[in-house]
């Protein structure tokens, strides 16, 4: 009975220890070599910032989409506002912050912006087009979903134009996809608009003296938000170090009381 018990014993500490060791097997950071065509005095943005900038984005243009979705399918009801506040919302994060500052409101939030190989903020259209990506996959899922079966069950003009719709709602989703691949291969995060304007999301530092006001300056103010999401990732991850830290030293507490007896 003891040599069984010292057996459990052993195959628990040997289990820790399995634990302890995966837990600590960090993957070797990568040197990151500066991106070509991007200036020296830049940093390209952390995957944190990036994640940040794309969920704030994401629940900018598609959240007031998806809330006039809802009130068509599901409510009928409300469908003016709706629409009202979904094309307010895009105008302004895809064509009057970018005209203004070269950034969109996830960039604020994230302490990002877009430059291109000359420092300068790209055409306000790079703006527009990166963050379009994935509302033209919406809407190409829509399409297809309206049209694909009409393409079957009608005749003539109405015919055609389902097919029109179809293959258009196709290509939007094939474009995401292709943007995707492109980003996933690049050293940078670069997509598909960003190798063709040239530009790089890197951090954004203010210039000495530099102070913003004005409607730009509350939009700075958003940064906060971003701020508090970081630091919030960053004590988990000390929590789990410490977890690891904690584990390892149960470990061996177990393993010298194995020892001992």
């Amino acid at each position: 009975t003891t040599t069984c018990v010292r057996c459990a014993e052993a195959t628990y500490v040997d289990k820790i220890q399995q634990e302890v060791v995966t837990a600590k097997a960090v993957k070797p950071k990568k040197v990151r070599a500066t991106p070509e065509g991007l200036p020296g005095d830049f940093e390209i943005a952390s995957p944190n910032a990036r994640r940040i900038a794309g969920l704030t984005n994401f629940v900018v243009n598609l959240g007031p989409i998806f809330g006039f979705l809802f009130s068509v399918t599901i409510l009928d009801a409300f469908t003016t506002i709706f629409a009202i506040i979904a094309l307010a919302a895009l105008t302004l994060n895809l064509i009057i912050v970018p005209i203004m500052s070269g950034r969109t409101l996830g960039n604020f939030v994230s302490r990002t912006k877009n430059i291109t190989s000359a420092g300068n903020k790209p055409n306000f259209l790079h703006a527009l087009f990166v963050n379009s990506t994935g509302i033209l996959a919406l809407l190409g899922i829509i399409f297809l979903m309206i049209f694909a079966g009409s393409i079957f069950s009608t005749k003539g003009s109405e015919q055609i134009w389902a097919s029109v719709w179809s293959v258009l709602g196709v290509a939007f989703i094939i474009l995401y996809f292709v943007n995707y691949s492109i980003k996933k291969g690049s050293e940078s995060n670069q997509g598909l608009y960003d190798s063709l304007f040239g530009a790089f999301l890197v951090k954004h530092v203010p210039a000495e003296g530099e102070v913003s006001t004005g409607f730009i300056g509350k939009l700075e103010g958003m940064a906060s938000y971003g701020d508090r999401f970081t630091q919030r990732q960053e004590e988990k991850t000390a929590k789990r170090a410490a977890k690891v830290v904690s584990d390892a030293e149960k470990a061996k507490e177990v393993a010298a009381d194995v020892k001992d007896e």
